[in-house]
């Protein structure tokens, strides 16, 4: 295993609480969402989330695109995860290559990472997976630099993360500080859930002496 890929929203950026805060100005909503509607949000999916609000499922494409327009002016107000600063260095210079998918904009990921001095350890950013994207572009990565998928591990924060990683044959590791809850990732049975960015390295070399 020699390629790491990480999701971005949730896994590296904590940017739960602006992509809340976005979408409910897209859907037009006229409460905030409140405390309790949060942790209901961390238990579902995002497709059960998109019926709940009546959101068709064809238009979703659409709020993705202007979600990420709002969150290239908002991004400077995106804080990175503490310690994930420490995880990724150290992945480096075990000689990791390291690569970022996401459904936020590959613009939006580049300035995030330039701002928080990261970008010279990734060597590649795949942005705009979108809603139903993630298997495709998983392996559209795999096809493109040449890898199989028992060479990668994928690292992410949501149920789809599991799924896309599942669909395509690669192993994931979800991480609990993200967007869904550790009891809805624990039910799709990722190769593990990690409480804290340390344990994402505890379990990389676990996986690699195997």
């Amino acid at each position: 295993m020699k390629t790491i890929i990480f999701d971005f929203d949730g896994t590296i950026a904590d940017s739960f609480a602006i992509v809340i805060s976005i979408a409910h100005d897209i859907i037009h909503r006229s409460r905030p969402v409140t405390a309790a509607e949060m942790a209901t949000l961390r238990q579902t999916k995002l497709l059960e989330v998109a019926k709940k609000e009546q959101i068709p499922v064809w238009h979703i494409p659409f709020m993705l695109m202007r979600g990420r327009r709002v969150m290239s002016k908002r991004i400077d107000e995106v804080g990175l995860f503490e310690g994930m600063a420490t995880v990724i260095n150290q992945l480096h210079k075990d000689g990791y290559r390291l690569i970022i998918m996401s459904s936020n904009s590959s613009g939006n990921i580049k300035n995030f990472l330039e701002a928080h001095k990261l970008s010279r350890y990734f060597d590649k950013v795949y942005g705009g997976a979108g809603l139903f994207g993630k298997r495709r572009v998983l392996r559209r990565i795999l096809w493109v630099n040449r890898l199989s998928a028992d060479e990668c591990i994928y690292i992410g924060d949501e149920a789809r993360d599991i799924q896309a990683s599942n669909e395509v044959g690669m192993s994931c590791i979800a991480v609990s500080w993200g967007y869904n809850s550790t009891i809805l990732l624990r039910k799709l049975k990722p190769l593990a859930v990690v409480d804290n960015p340390g344990e994402l390295l505890t379990v990389i070399s676990h996986r690699a002496s195997l």
